[in-house]
């Protein structure tokens, strides 16, 4: 592959796995530095092993203001500038009905999925700002673009992320930052898979069979299928993409 970053440093929040492993891996095809951030340090040490030198890792809980900041200080001393920033981090959530939806699984799932892009994209910009611009995705959902039932608590959390994609991106394309947003449907990752892994063997092939009916293309993304638009949006070829919501869900949403 043509090292088309190559030079320039980026940060995949939420890279120790799934989507945000795959990015990983495609960023620094492409020639990146990545950093890839994480709560679970051995998983951490784990992708990076795998990732090779172009990569390193830091331990991230980002619905911690304090530890992201941490995070973003210890990347800015090490390498002094920040070109790509893709945000992908956070939590399982357990469908439910709204009116069975805890408290503190709400609140948990916001500080994450609202909190959490939000408290990175402060850190990232600034940091941008100092280098003279960069690139932001942002990973929300299919169900960030319409509702979805029992699941209106990680519906609103992906739809505040695409809010928060399009605004900044308006306050920020003046400096040479471009933020855009990505929306996967069904993905074959480690946390899909743990969801089916109580079924049997049969269950699951069923609950396969039936999501790939649903889906126009017949068949579920593989990480690195959303890798590839990720990379798209950090890369020059989509220079004159703004504030875009990027459906990545085999024709789902059509």
């Amino acid at each position: 592959m043509t090292a088309v970053l190559a030079g320039k440093v980026a940060v995949v929040m939420g890279g120790t796995s799934g989507i945000g492993l795959a990015t990983a891996q495609r960023l620094i095809a492409a020639g990146a530095q990545v950093v890839i951030t994480g709560r679970d340090a051995a998983k951490g040490a784990q992708a990076q092993a795998g990732l090779g030198p172009m990569a390193a890792y830091l331990p991230c809980d980002v619905s911690q203001a304090e530890s992201v900041t941490a995070c973003f200080q210890t990347l800015a001393s090490r390498y002094g500038r920040l070109d790509c920033a893709v945000n992908v981090a956070a939590i399982p959530f357990n469908p439910a009905l709204l009116h069975h939806t805890s408290d503190a699984d709400a609140r948990a799932l916001l500080a994450s999925d609202v909190m959490g892009p939000y408290l990175c994209m402060k850190q990232e910009i600034a940091l941008m700002l100092t280098g003279g611009g960069g690139t932001i995705v942002n990973v929300s959902s299919i169900n960030g673009m319409s509702g979805v039932a029992s699941a209106a608590l990680y519906s609103a959390g992906r739809h505040a992320i695409l809010g928060l994609t399009r605004s900044a991106a308006l306050e920020y394309i003046s400096q040479q930052i471009r933020i855009n947003a990505v929306c996967p449907g069904a993905v074959d990752t480690p946390r899909r898979q743990q969801r089916v892994a109580h079924l049997s063997p049969a269950a699951q092939a069923e609950a396969a069979a039936q999501t790939a009916q649903a889906i126009p293309i017949g068949r579920v993304a593989e990480a690195a299928e959303v890798a590839e638009a990720i990379y798209w949006l950090c890369s020059p070829a989509s220079s004159y993409v703004v504030g875009q919501a990027l459906a990545v869900d085999g024709g789902l949403s059509a």
